[in-house]
């Protein structure tokens, strides 16, 4: 019998590991659970994996295993299957598609888009109070959660996790670059401005032999407007900020017009709605709304979004 880690526990293994695995082939697809047994301690004196994670640890069982909570596990009734990795003693690992799938029955939508662009970019949400982890590998793709949902017609949550896939991008290099991207971009009766989908880090070349570039935060590439999110540990440096007005000098120079977005943006409103204005002009569109309803539903959506902190802290773990 095995253990198959699933939910939050899941997230956490995730947050401190990379997928693919160094040994990808190692992952196995399967239809159905099968007979799982309990969490004890010896197991997790024993498994490493197991040992390194908050208890109680989220599992998933079959619908054949009816078990009741305990101090070291969770149960979670999972008929979906799906893909996994085995780690070791017979442990398997859901993948973080398989995750964020499952998490869809806990999470709205706001914490879902938070959640899936965080594995699809290079950063991870602290797990045991240590810093948020930066250059990291992403998890997983926006086409491999679209892939995950192949079979899945009835599964709880599968209408936010469409609705997520209709927002994803990948690449996203920090918390805050993923909250300007939803303020920016997300439709306004979800609180956003509505503003056209940008790439994100990826290569900007500023020269016609194509051998220097730069990487910028947010980039509307067919209209050549570049938006640079300054904040953080990044951008504090005296050498750093040096850097960053090169590089918007050298970018300038190449034909793009260079915005520039700070933290106090995305903590006012007004003057989130000036760079949104100013950035919808660079783009070549109309006016932003400023109805009284609209600013409201931009804020508790700002709010929202500034408050995530990783979606695992304070939440109750229920067997399903």
């Amino acid at each position: 019998m095995a253990i198959y880690l699933g939910h939050t526990s899941a997230l956490e293994y995730w947050r401190g590991n990379d997928w693919p695995p160094p040994d990808a082939s190692r992952s196995v697809r399967i239809d159905r659970l099968g007979a799982s047994c309990s969490v004890e301690r010896k197991a997790l004196a024993f498994s490493p994996p197991l040992s390194e994670l908050t208890l109680p640890l989220e599992v998933l069982v079959n619908g054949s295993t009816r078990r009741a909570a305990t101090a070291l596990e969770h149960p979670h009734y999972w008929k979906w299957g799906g893909l996994f990795l085995p780690l070791e003693n017979s442990v398997f690992v859901a993948s973080p598609a398989d995750t964020v799938l499952q998490l869809a029955h806990d999470f709205d939508l706001p914490e879902l888009l938070l959640l899936s662009y965080e594995l699809c970019g290079t950063y991870r949400f602290p797990v045991r109070g240590e810093e948020t982890a930066y250059g990291r590998p992403a998890c997983m793709m926006p086409e491999s959660l679209r892939r995950a949902l192949y079979g899945r017609e009835g599964m709880h949550g599968i209408k936010k996790i469409r609705l997520v896939l209709r927002y994803l991008l990948p690449k996203s290099g920090s918390p805050m670059e993923t909250v300007l991207v939803l303020v920016l971009t997300l439709p306004p009766r979800l609180g956003g401005y509505g503003l056209p989908t940008p790439v994100l880090n990826v290569r900007c070349y500023i020269d016609e032999s194509g051998m220097t570039y730069y990487i910028p935060d947010l980039w509307w590439r067919d209209r050549n407007v570049v938006l640079e999110y300054f904040g953080g540990r990044d951008h504090t440096e005296l050498h750093d900020m040096v850097l960053d007005n090169l590089r918007r000098n050298d970018l300038l120079d190449s034909g793009q017009q260079v915005l520039v977005a700070v933290y106090e943006h995305l903590a006012n409103g007004a003057s989130m709605d000036r760079l949104a204005a100013q950035l919808s002009h660079q783009l070549g569109l109309g006016k932003i709304e400023m109805s009284r309803e609209a600013r409201e539903r931009r804020r508790e959506l700002r709010t929202r979004l500034l408050r995530w902190r990783g979606g695992v802290e304070g939440r109750n773990r229920e067997g399903a």
